[in-house]
């Protein structure tokens, strides 16, 4: 291993003191998460894809819910994908929950139900990339591979001053092989953790902490002037506003919902029918030919609700929900469209997404 990095040649970073300090200083700092405490391959797992873009206090409860329904592999391989969805109901990128589903079946089926350690297998698996790969191996089986999420490359670009785009494919390059060249042989798992905890905790994004940073003699940008003005990112895609239409149909007792495609917004989740207001429509003719000509079903609209606001990654959407019956043709074959008649009892059993859920509450059908 080098004894140092150099990207500056007039501040080159000492790797084993970078290390030394790092993990002396996760010792006395680390969260008491439950996956450090009572961790195994199958919980890191499960984190690790629940971390993708959820931050850990919004998935502590969720996790915990998880292992008491789904304690190891086999069970999830095994559960229907309604009750993994339903279990993952609000926590966002249900992209994340199939995935999880469909890997822990390959897993039983190919790997003899043990999470695999190396990187390779790890990366065959859906919904893994190199990020979760390299947590998963570090942190569950002590491989020495490296990682970068968003806090660790904000802790690199800050230590090691770098001035370029971190979004950009070069500079993605550069951080990996810096946290390859970091990454502690004898604790990998910890090392890796310590970085994301560092990023979490002191080196944060607009005021970084670095009164009590542990590397702070090591950091350039610390030593160089203004650790906040790093990294530097390219601006994002600009946030679109959509408004969609929703329609409560209810006929004997029973309401109407589709199961939404697998790919794409709240894939496989179930919802209440609807569709997006083209900019010449109004809602209630926007909601007329969603029903009629896509679901063959005549209606009349009762009443609106009130509308309900979500905000998307790249989207920001504005939801019109409202009461309808049918006028003719109310008789909808199940099995086509993914449509279904559900009683209020099944109704709670199936998962829909948070704004659904919530026009759902509004109009007395509770999902939960």
């Amino acid at each position: 291993m080098l004894s140092s990095i150099i990207i500056d040649p007039t501040m080159p970073v000492n790797v084993r003191e970078f290390q030394r300090k790092l993990l002396l200083w996760f010792s006395k700092h680390k969260r008491p998460l439950p996956w450090r405490l009572h961790g195994n391959p199958y919980r890191i797992f499960v984190v690790e894809i629940m971390l993708q873009q959820t931050q850990i206090k919004t998935v502590l409860p969720y996790y915990a819910r998880w292992l008491k329904t789904f304690p190891d592999v086999k069970t999830l391989a095994e559960a229907p994908l309604d009750q993994v969805l339903k279990l993952w109901e609000g926590l966002g990128y249900y992209t994340r929950a199939r995935n999880l589903h469909k890997a822990a079946q390959i897993i039983v089926e190919k790997f003899n139900g043990k999470i695999p350690s190396d990187l390779e297998s790890l990366r065959s698996l859906p919904g893994i990339g190199r990020y979760t790969a390299g947590a998963i191996a570090s942190i569950a089986f002590q491989k020495s591979v490296p990682l970068v999420d968003g806090n660790v490359a904000r802790v690199l670009s800050r230590v090691f001053n770098l001035k370029k785009d971190i979004s950009k494919p070069d500079t993605q390059k550069t951080l990996y092989d810096l946290a390859e060249t970091l990454v502690s042989e004898k604790e990998p798992g910890n090392f890796n953790q310590a970085l994301m905890e560092l990023g979490s905790l002191v080196c944060i994004p607009e005021v970084p902490k670095c009164s009590i940073c542990p590397v702070q003699t090591l950091c350039i940008a610390y030593q160089k002037g203004d650790p906040s003005k790093l990294p530097i990112k390219s601006k994002g895609v600009q946030v679109k506003e959509i408004d969609m239409v929703v329609g409560m149909l209810a006929k004997n007792g029973k309401i109407l919902v589709r199961r939404r495609p697998e790919r794409g917004i709240w894939g496989g989740l179930w919802e209440i029918p609807g569709t997006v207001r083209a900019r010449s429509q109004t809602s209630e003719e926007a909601l007329k030919e969603e029903f009629e000509g896509t679901l063959g079903i005549a209606i009349k609209i009762q009443k609106k609700i009130n509308p309900i606001k979500h905000q998307f990654t790249h989207r920001k959407a504005l939801i019109h929900p409202f009461h309808c019956e049918t006028i003719k043709n109310g008789n909808v074959k199940p099995k086509k469209m993914n449509i279904r008649w559900v009683t209020v009892k099944e109704l709670k059993k199936l998962s829909f997404s948070v704004p659904h859920q919530k026009i759902l509450a509004q109009s007395g059908y509770g999902s939960n």
